[in-house]
């Protein structure tokens, strides 16, 4: 494949609207929609947490205008993923007269495959970071006890929760945890009640692509072998269910580490440039 200079990227995102989703909007090229993974709050990030998305968004800038996209504030009880794959699908078909690719990232990629399944003429190409097709044993624990905890509105204790079950054992959980019960009030300042997480987390809870249409969008899936919330059986699983999908593990990766790795990050962007 021919290689394109790569555009040097100098400025911060821009704030910007996708139909009624707000979004963060960042360089150029193709566009790349970006769907990010599980938070306590909805809508644009502020401060720290803003510049840690952007972190995110900086590779995939130098080849595509990347939107980072937002999910709405004020989901009523009883979203499912269905529903908030069509909000994407809305926002992007107010902005986009052709398909264009998504990159989701573990409940941004099951938005993502929802978003394939139920509206292929929105979706070019599909990348799936840790992400799986369904949660299953020690991720779906892990999400029902914090969903519970948000239902109550124990904000300390999920800010708590989010960092520390992402820490594998014996490498300093307890650390990570008190660090975020600290951090997680300045790094998400309008959590508020919890409420959104606790319907975005039933809605993940529910989500399941075997039970979806098939996807039809060349895909590829980016998983880390020390992904605590999916095994790779799971990844697997998912491979097999969409048609003629790529599977790329990063043994020594775990689920937030895989994003970063930049052979994931090359082999991703070589996938979106391909067709």
């Amino acid at each position: 494949m021919k290689e394109v200079p790569r555009t040097r990227i100098t400025s911060a995102p821009r704030e910007s609207v996708l139909g009624d989703l707000p979004c963060l909007v960042m360089g150029s090229g193709p566009p790349l929609a970006l769907l990010g993974g599980l938070t306590p709050e909805n809508g644009l990030p502020v401060g720290l947490a803003r510049w840690l998305e952007v972190q995110t968004m900086t590779p995939f800038a130098h080849d595509f205008e990347v939107y980072w996209v937002a999910r709405r504030r004020g989901l009523a009880k009883g979203t499912t993923m269905a529903d908030l794959a069509a909000d994407v699908a809305d926002a992007l078909a107010a902005q986009f007269t052709q398909p264009v690719d998504v990159l989701g990232i573990s409940t941004g990629g099951s938005i993502a495959q929802q978003l394939a399944a139920d509206h292929p003429a929105r979706v070019r190409r599909l990348v799936l970071v840790s992400a799986a097709g369904r949660l299953e044993n020690t991720g779906r624990r892990l999400q029902q006890e914090m969903a519970a905890l948000a239902h109550d509105g124990a904000r300390r204790e999920v800010f708590v929760r989010f960092a520390r079950d992402l820490v594998p054992p014996r490498r300093g959980r307890a650390a990570a945890g008190a660090t975020m019960a600290w951090l997680g009030p300045r790094l998400y300042p309008h959590a508020g009640d919890l409420g959104d997480l606790a319907v975005t987390l039933a809605a993940e809870d529910a989500f399941d692509l075997r039970e979806l249409a098939p996807i039809q969008a060349p895909t590829l899936i980016v998983a880390g072998g020390q992904d605590r919330f999916y095994p790779q059986a799971l990844f697997a699983e998912t491979a097999r269910l969409i048609p003629d999908a790529t599977l790329a593990i990063y043994p020594r990766r775990g689920h937030i580490t895989v994003v970063s790795d930049p052979d994931a990050q090359a082999v991703i962007i070589k996938f979106l440039r391909a067709g």
